[in-house]
């Protein structure tokens, strides 16, 4: 089947025969969906085995700010200038530097926001909102 016009005699065809393509494309798919069960059979996973010993979560860092203004960090009261120093003795030997913040709602924003500068500022990588179970309801 010719396609293109007339091609006489010393005319050269400017098409493209894609007809070995798609033949050499084909057998390459079906010797790969041939191989791969084979190369699949020779895997080996390695399961780690089932222990008994229940997995404890790390202890989480919360700073609170009460209504009175008192920072807690993980439930202790501290000064705003030792903040800085006592976080950045907890995250140094966590693997994920997380810190989760709780604010009273009647704290100002800008005051909110210092302390999240000042947790970002010490290393945690993320600093969430915590929120409490009577804030869920």
């Amino acid at each position: 089947m010719a396609f293109g016009g007339r091609v006489g005699a010393g005319h050269i065809r400017n098409e493209i025969n894609v007809t070995p393509l798609v033949d050499v494309v084909l057998v390459l798919l079906i010797i790969f969906l041939v191989a791969m069960p084979i190369v699949m059979r020779m895997l080996n996973v390695d399961v780690p085995k089932k222990t008994d010993v229940p997995f404890e979560l790390p202890a989480q860092t919360i700073v609170e700010i009460s209504k009175d203004g008192a920072i807690l960090l993980n439930g202790v009261s501290i000064e705003q200038g030792a903040l800085a120093e006592k976080l950045t003795a907890q995250l140094e030997h966590k693997h994920e530097k997380v810190v989760f913040v709780d604010f009273d709602e009647s704290v100002k924003y800008g005051e909110a926001v210092h302390i999240m500068d000042i947790c970002k500022g010490v290393g945690a990588t993320t600093v969430a909102l915590k929120i409490g179970e009577e804030q869920q309801k």
